[in-house]
């Protein structure tokens, strides 16, 4: 099952413009409830371009923290909703207490 902090590599192709194309690692923003019944997914792109982290409504994630190869940054202001069939191989997950400071982060949004 999907869960909420879990970290997927996912094909973000095709895109418009100035948003995350490719293949890359995405973090789940969904909660998990509705990750269990619903067939898309909310999403935000992770960027190895460590000058992001600077911009407004990012979140770092240590190399350490979820298990990705190299320090990283969630680009919460780039979430989007995506069909679970573009999720390819789970590669990780952020823990609980770094999954709540990214949710007051989110909450900035709204």
């Amino acid at each position: 099952m999907i869960k909420q902090g879990d970290i997927f590599f996912a094909n973000l192709n095709p895109t418009k413009g100035h948003e995350q194309s490719g293949m890359r690692p995405v973090i789940v923003l969904q909660n998990s409830i509705l990750n269990k019944h619903l067939n898309t997914v909310i999403i935000a792109p992770i960027t190895g371009n460590l000058q992001a982290k600077n911009f407004m409504l990012t979140f770092f994630l240590p190399k350490g923290i979820s298990k990705l190869p190299k320090d990283s940054v969630a680009l919460l202001f780039q979430m989007r909703c995506i069909d679970k069939a573009r999720l390819q191989k789970k590669c990780g997950k952020i823990p609980e207490a770094s999954l709540g400071k990214m949710k007051r982060k989110l909450s900035r949004l709204f």
